[in-house]
């Protein structure tokens, strides 16, 4: 399915701690995202609506190439989700309805025959995130744009760099070690503490 996966460029946006620790606001969370919280259960039903989107497109996580388990791929995206959100709203960007109609039209007919689930399956959200996930990265291209990015990899990389430190100081991220550690490529990898996450969380 490397051929089919919708093509995003998603920044790594974030360091994020481990919660080492449950106060009374972290206590069943997946992740703190700036002032928004990730529950373990609304991560769990993500989980298995993603899982229910596979079978029925009788696909399987290998021929997704998902890099990791399902709730660490699920949870990377809705980390991405709310970070982009709320930095989109404390730069006054936003994303119209109508861009993002556009750009899930764009992606439909760069693959002929895809669905909707499918798209959604390929960019790693449950079908009912999907909408989300694409206002997501209208946002974040429009981020980009704001803190200087061209045509040219120079200023892309100066402008990623800018939104890193932006997204570091005003949008922290700490997750639950549970779900891994954010690994050297991107993504979550296990933790050495908590050994192989289930496919889907309890």
């Amino acid at each position: 399915m490397k051929s089919t996966r919708v093509r995003v460029i998603l920044a790594v946006v974030a360091a994020g701690a481990a919660l080492t620790a449950c106060s009374p606001s972290q206590a069943g969370a997946a992740a703190i995202v700036g002032d928004q919280r990730i529950s373990v259960s609304e991560l769990s039903a993500d989980a298995e609506e993603y899982q229910a989107a596979m079978a029925k497109a009788g696909l399987s996580a290998q021929q997704l190439q998902l890099q990791g388990s399902i709730p660490q791929v699920i949870l990377e995206n809705k980390v991405f989700i709310s970070q982009l959100d709320q930095l989109g709203a404390r730069n006054g960007v936003t994303a119209a309805p109508s861009e993002i109609e556009a750009l899930i039209g764009q992606a439909l007919q760069q693959q002929q025959g895809m669905t909707l689930d499918q798209l959604a399956l390929t960019a790693t959200v449950p079908p009912s995130e999907l909408n989300a996930f694409v206002r997501a990265n209208v946002i974040h291209q429009k981020l980009m744009s704001k803190f200087g990015a061209g045509q040219d990899e120079a200023s892309q990389q100066a402008a990623s760099q800018k939104l890193a430190e932006e997204a570091v100081k005003v949008v922290p991220v700490t997750r639950n070690p549970r779900y891994g550690e954010p690994g050297p490529q991107g993504g979550l990898v296990e933790s050495s503490r908590f050994g192989a996450l289930p496919e889907a969380s309890q």
